[in-house]
């Protein structure tokens, strides 16, 4: 080590040892230092990365949901909304003006009343008092009409008694004309005599029925609404005073489209006397009804673009059953035989079906199939057990692999 005692005597004046000052980091250039890191760092990144294992390429099975390929005899139910409504409801009106004197006991809004009852009491004093006026003037019109028949008769028994003494020649012809223009005269009378009578008769029924509207009655059983009338209030003729609804006699309205009502025309189906099911939901009570088709619309509503058709309820009707609800209407339309339903979303591009062979999908073309709308009714294409793709999904092709989750 020559070199290095050379080299210490060279630099050092008193030739003694040399120390480095800072250490040997210190004295190194600063970029050679921020490499070294980095490599360091590098270095480290690298030795402890995670080691990720390759991804298996599984193939992918959908859990769907199938039917079973069986032909029977399938009706068609087509499902709709409906109104509930009274078969009868009538606009209670005053016939005759006065004062309300008096309303009947049930007369308040949601009461039931029966045929009969007494709604309203109008001041009847002016009524009984024209009654009462047509039947004097009625009366002695009838006296005067008794002694002009009687003065009839008397100028009939002169008429003849005159011709008897004529045709002896005690009287003369001026006596006998005169006779004959005495009764001829006298009649008129009585028949002028008979129409004040037959006049009077219709003013004394016309005050009579015044008076008996003066009493509002309830024409058939029913619920009172909208009240319009109480004590004190002056009413005129064809005042509203209330809306009587049927208690008893319910129909149900809805709508069939236009495709609705084509479907059950073409299947050459009678639409009136067709049964049908009403559901009406309530406070979380179903209350099931069945009813029947009596009438159709007369023409298309361009609302709706639809027809509407009438259904009367069949059997007794529930008490608390109001007019105006909101029902549920299932129309069972007429049975078609050798058929298989299944839903439309089972059909892939309007006439493609998929059946699960061993676990993957095979398309099927379906063309003998009916329109019912939400379903199709199948009439051949498909054998008997065969396994039919239910579940829609985008992935659905030949050769995909599925599992059979649900059976419907």
């Amino acid at each position: 080590m020559s070199w290095l005692a050379d080299y210490r005597r060279k630099t050092s004046p008193s030739g003694g040892p040399v120390r480095l000052r800072g250490g040997l980091l210190a004295r190194l250039p600063l970029p050679l230092l921020v490499l070294s890191f980095g490599f360091f760092c590098f270095a480290l990144l690298v030795s402890t990365k995670p080691q990720t294992k390759p991804v298996e390429n599984r193939e992918r099975v959908w859990s769907v949901a199938a039917t079973t390929v069986a032909y029977e005899t399938y009706q068609p139910r087509i499902t709709i909304f409906g109104e509930l409504r009274a078969k009868r409801e009538v606009k209670l009106r005053a016939l005759v003006s006065g004062e309300v004197v008096a309303t009947g006991d049930a007369f308040e809004d949601g009461a039931r009343v029966n045929k009969g009852d007494v709604l309203v009491r109008i001041d009847p004093f002016t009524y009984e008092s024209r009654l009462a006026e047509a039947k004097a003037q009625l009366k002695g019109a009838k006296a005067l009409l008794t002694e002009r028949r009687a003065a009839v008769t008397l100028a009939r028994q002169d008429l003849k008694r005159a011709e008897t003494l004529f045709a002896k020649g005690t009287v003369s012809q001026k006596t006998l004309d005169d006779r004959k223009t005495d009764h001829t005269i006298k009649k008129a009378r009585r028949e002028q005599q008979q129409s004040v009578v037959d006049g009077l008769n219709v003013q004394v029924k016309k005050a009579a029925r015044d008076l008996k509207n003066a009493t509002v009655t309830a024409p058939f059983d029913g619920y009172v609404t909208s009240i319009n009338a109480r004590e004190g209030r002056v009413l005129s003729p064809n005042d509203q005073i209330g809306v009587l609804f049927d208690a008893d006699n319910f129909e149900v309205v809805f709508n069939l489209s236009d495709d609705e009502y084509g479907r059950l025309l073409k299947r050459n189906a009678e639409i009136v006397g067709r049964p049908l099911d009403i559901v009406w939901d309530i406070g979380g009570e179903r209350i099931r009804l069945h009813g029947e088709i009596k009438r159709v619309g007369a023409r298309i509503s361009q609302a709706t673009r639809g027809v509407d058709v009438y259904a009367e309820l069949t059997g007794e009707a529930p008490s608390n059953l109001r007019g105006g609800a909101f029902v549920t209407v299932e129309l069972r339309a007429q049975e078609v035989p050798a058929v298989m339903p299944i839903p439309k979303d089972a059909l892939y591009q309007a006439d493609t079906a998929y059946r699960i062979v061993d676990g993957r999908l095979e398309a099927v073309k379906i063309t003998d199939f009916i329109d019912d709308g939400e379903r199709i009714l199948l009439k051949s294409g498909l054998a008997v057990g065969d396994e039919i793709l239910l579940t829609r999904f985008n992935e659905a092709a030949p050769g995909v692999a599925v599992k059979v989750t649900e059976t419907r």
